[in-house]
């Protein structure tokens, strides 16, 4: 301000003077977002991220979700942490990194009820090899009901199976149920004999 009124210069070249240092700071800062937000999606699609939100409405009740990496390709809105695509709705976006997503998940502090999509890809490869290596672990406990063990399996295919299509989470009960139950029920037989 001060070597803009000492110039000699009409009041429109002292604005445009006063304005040029504070423009270099809204670029250089417009800049740095953009760079920013690109490096996040680049950790993002190599899973170096990883990221949690809810569906709208959000209630006191509602849990996150894990969000498919294929999300990111929407519409994002950085400052109010909103996510948008092919119809699903995410607010209250968070990003994490493997190993707090990793201890989220043991603890099993994310949704596991939201229903499937229309159209996605089969998960049945997927959820049979979950079955089967819980069952390895000795998690598969035949005494108990099937359904008991639905939590138990998205949570191993969140940590072993992080790109999948389908968020483990948004995996339906039913497409679950109607894929382990063949192994569940011999299972159940097997013990009995």
């Amino acid at each position: 301000m001060t070597k803009a009124s000492a110039m000699e210069a009409d009041a429109v070249t002292k604005i445009q003077m006063l304005l040029e240092g504070p423009q270099k700071i809204l670029e250089a800062r417009n800049t740095l977002r953009q760079n920013l937000q690109e490096n996040i999606l680049k950790y993002i699609a190599g899973s170096h991220l990883h990221a949690f939100g809810f569906e709208p409405p959000r209630r006191v009740a509602s849990t996150p979700v894990a969000i498919p990496k294929a999300a990111w390709s929407g519409r994002c809105n950085w400052d109010e942490g909103k996510l948008s695509y092919r119809g699903m709705e995410f607010i209250e976006v968070r990003l994490t990194t493997n190993r707090i997503r990793n201890e989220i998940l043991e603890r099993g502090h994310v949704d596991s009820t939201p229903t499937r999509a229309p159209g996605r890809p089969s998960v049945k490869p997927d959820i049979e090899a979950a079955f089967h290596a819980l069952n390895k672990a000795r998690e598969i406990d035949p005494t108990a009901s099937q359904m008991s063990h639905y939590p138990k399996v998205r949570r191993w295919l969140e940590l072993h199976r992080p790109d999948l299509d389908v968020p483990p989470a948004q995996i339906n009960s039913e497409t679950i149920r109607r894929i382990i139950s063949p192994f569940f029920n011999e299972l159940k037989k097997t013990k009995k004999q």
